[in-house]
């Protein structure tokens, strides 16, 4: 066997001579380009093939396969070396060299068609920061001869090579302006480093990247990958996964390891973490449809300095591998197969959340975006008081519509969801002050005041005064953030002072879990519950986008 083994990388060392001579050898940096490139492929049957991260940081990764392997030095058309089923494979890195890379934040993004609130938009902050510029990502693709439309453009500020400057200066304008950032990494130089491949008594080294394929019955075990690492969840445990594994080098020249495989057999792994896989069928369906949106609006204008398109964690939409598969939630992609909501040529931004709590969220007031009319604020509940049709603009209207108990999708008792259409939290004053301080120094809190509230009722900007200081916080995200991780900013709140004027103790009443914009999966599950179809759902979350076949 190992005479076998030799024989064939002599066979491939003579090859790769042969390319080289005939002058059509890749360079380093065509084949890392392959690899990066946003642009989607596609399978024979039209799907579209995904590059997922599954890990990175790693010094050595051990897998294995349950059928016959190919090895492609340089990627897809190049030379192979195969080698045999249920082989223990360990992959590591040597002189692994950092990337370049420069980083910025993001304060603001809007769609291709509005180029002029985006110019708009970008000189304002120019009176900020000189260097603020408008970034166009994603692109226009055809499939079957239809046109879609992924491109964003992104207002980039403070652009700079270090990333923990950025991500100060991102925190920073979160805490000055009350928007929500997120920082942005434009890839200057690729990282890279020596992979060495160890199995059946060979060693086989090659440079920045190998791709490992096998067939339509190959299943890869990947020993001990990372999970939800940085969190009190995180652990590790084998992984199986289908499709090619690529092996490269991350940012900082650590060895990392991506998933090639196709959209559909991706979501068949992400919604049995997105969904309860026991909930009804058109449930099922509806959130199939909202996940393959999600998935292929992001692709191109997220992970751009990474080798890979979209990510297995939270960041993205959670991936597991096949292992957590189940039949109910893979019957549900192969029944909305190829399908994703538009509005107009753009695959719409699907979002969706647990439980609204009887009113949907907008997107504009949530993170403070373009408004999109299928993300708008509507009361969920079915037999709706006409004073909340227009929403919720006053305290005595919120507080009336968390007192009642009304008829809503998202009001069941069948799924465990269900017991967050409304909630109660309480804080001591030693918790409060806990959760506010990681976040914001102004000493010990006496007093907390609301300031705005969106449609929907959930608060968009509240004052906090401490002993030292007083802080205003925006937008929905920080205020859960704020006070240590409420289920959602749909709350009135009742406080009592001691007699120092410290908050001794804070009551928080709410209803729903999330930020509510899109699609309420509670509901969904309440709705499928009353026999109405998945395509029903779906219009009735998304009002005004259109259930569309990609593919």
């Amino acid at each position: 066997m190992k005479k076998l083994f030799l024989m064939i990388l002599l066979i491939f060392t003579f090859f790769i001579s042969e390319i080289s001579a005939q002058g059509i050898s890749l360079t380093r940096e065509d084949r890392l380009a392959v690899l990066y490139a946003p642009q989607l492929l596609f399978t024979t049957t039209g799907e579209p093939l995904i590059k997922i991260g599954i890990t990175d940081q790693e010094e050595r990764i051990e897998f294995s396969a349950n059928t016959p392997i190919v090895v492609l030095p340089i990627g897809h058309g190049g030379p192979e070396i195969e080698f045999p089923a249920e082989t223990p494979f360990t992959m590591t890195i040597q002189n692994g060299q950092e990337g370049s890379y420069s980083y910025g934040v993001v304060v603001a993004e809007f769609g291709p068609l509005e180029q002029t609130q985006a110019t708009t938009t970008r000189n304002n902050w120019r009176s900020q920061y000189e260097n603020a510029r408008a970034l166009q990502l994603g692109s226009i693709f055809a499939v079957e001869g239809r046109q879609f439309d992924t491109r964003r453009i992104l207002i980039v500020v403070g652009e700079t090579e270090e990333r923990q400057e950025a991500a100060d200066l991102a925190l920073q304008i979160e805490a000055e302006q009350g928007i929500e950032t997120n920082v942005h990494a434009d890839l200057i130089t690729y990282p890279g480093g020596e992979l060495t491949l160890t199995g059946a008594g060979i060693t086989l080294r090659h440079r920045d990247l190998l791709w490992i394929r096998g067939s339509e019955e190959t299943v890869f075990t990947v020993q001990n990958v990372d999970f939800d690492r940085g969190t009190r969840y995180e652990g590790s445990e084998n992984r199986n996964y289908v499709g090619a594994l690529i092996f490269t080098a991350d940012r900082q020249g650590q060895l990392a390891l991506v998933n090639e495989i196709n959209a559909e057999r991706l979501l068949e792994g992400v919604l049995p973490a997105e969904v309860y896989a026991t909930a009804p069928m058109h449930a099922l369906m509806a959130q199939a449809v909202a996940a393959r949106s999600e998935l292929l609006t992001d692709l191109g204008s997220r992970h751009l300095a990474d080798p890979f398109m979209t990510c297995s964690d939270q960041r993205c939409q959670v991936y597991r591998g096949i292992t957590y598969e189940h039949t109910s939630t893979s019957e549900a992609v192969e029944r909305t197969r190829g399908y994703v909501m538009t509005d107009g040529e753009q695959i719409i931004n699907a979002f969706y959340s647990s439980n609204n709590g009887g009113f949907a969220a907008a997107n504009h007031t949530t993170w403070n975006v373009e408004p999109r009319q299928y993300l708008s604020a509507h009361v969920d509940v079915l037999n709706p008081d006409p004073a909340w049709e227009n929403g919720l603009s006053t305290e005595e209207e919120v507080q009336a519509f968390l007192d009642a108990d009304p008829e809503a999708y998202a009001n069941i008792d069948t799924f465990s969801s269900g017991r967050f259409f409304r909630w109660t939290n309480s804080l001591d004053s030693d918790a409060l002050n806990d959760a506010v301080s990681a976040r914001y120094q102004i000493g010990s809190v006496i007093n907390v005041e609301i300031l705005e509230r969106g449609l929907s009722g959930r608060v968009s900007r509240l004052r906090i005064t401490g002993t030292r200081d007083e802080v205003i916080i925006e937008r929905e995200l920080n205020v859960r953030r704020a006070f240590g991780g409420l289920r959602s900013a749909l709350f009135t709140m009742n406080f009592t002072n001691a007699s120092d004027g410290i908050i001794e103790e804070i009551t928080f009443n709410g209803a729903g879990f999330g930020h509510g914009v899109g699609l309420c999966q509670t509901g969904a599950i309440g709705a499928a519950e009353r026999g109405i179809s998945y395509d029903e759902i779906l219009n009735y979350y998304y009002r005004g986008a259109t259930l569309t076949s990609l593919y």
